[in-house]
């Protein structure tokens, strides 16, 4: 958090720079604070949860939101992951890697004797979620390969928190894992504002009116999307 407060002196705060380039920062340059170490480590469900609980607090300094306020569509906005997420796929692209390494190196040698020995901690990491979804002949799978398996872990995940409890919102944006328009599109910043805090179902509420491209329908919240 320190590093957040930092930014925002310099203007990177809800009402300065705007919210894709605070989210491109935090990023680059908070997150891989938060990630040391991850990639070698296994966590506990205590561990995991202060992990999610310290990138919420960040993401909510960026929409200038409460602590309170839930994630899950600023999140997805910014095609920003879970920490959870992040764990499993740092973990997962580590053990893929280290199956690929020169044969001259040290890991590489220790690979016969620390793949398969239930106490070593490339055993426990290969037990990770994102990593169980991998085929059986790992030697087989290429780089496009892996990258599929991890679009289709972060898919089932997107999948399973729109079903969840109070996903209305989250169910109502789009359903692909990408920079949401609304981020990106040319618009002044008080319309850009305005959108943001409509997905975010922070707009009051009001008599719906016709929708201009649209004369039958009108502009409730169920039908924007």
């Amino acid at each position: 958090m320190s590093t957040m407060n930092v930014l925002s002196s310099i203007g990177v705060n809800p009402s300065g720079f705007s919210k894709l380039l605070y989210s491109r920062f935090y990023a680059q340059i908070v997150r891989p604070q938060m990630e040391y170490g991850i990639t070698i480590n296994c966590f506990n469900h205590t561990q995991l949860k202060y992990l999610e609980e310290v990138q919420d607090k960040c993401i909510c300094k960026i929409y200038g939101a409460s602590r309170k306020t839930s994630t899950k569509v600023m999140l997805h906005l910014a095609k920003i992951p879970t920490m959870r997420e992040r764990v499993a796929i740092l973990q997962a692209q580590f053990l893929f890697h280290s199956l690929s390494l020169p044969e001259d190196t040290l890991l590489y040698r220790l690979m016969p004797h620390i793949q398969y020995t239930r106490g070593h901690q490339w055993y426990k990491l290969s037990k990770t979620a994102l990593w169980k979804l991998m085929p059986p002949k790992i030697a087989d799978l290429d780089t496009r390969g892996f990258r599929a398996i991890k679009k289709k872990f972060l898919y089932s995940n997107l999948e399973k928190q729109i079903q969840g409890k109070n996903s209305r919102l989250l169910s109502s944006c789009r359903p692909t894992i990408t920079l949401d328009p609304i981020l990106w599109l040319p618009m002044t910043h008080e319309e850009r504002s305005r959108c943001i805090r409509w997905r975010l179902g922070w707009l009051p509420g009001g008599a719906p009116k016709p929708c201009p491209y649209h004369p039958m329908q009108d502009t409730s919240w169920p039908k924007i999307n």
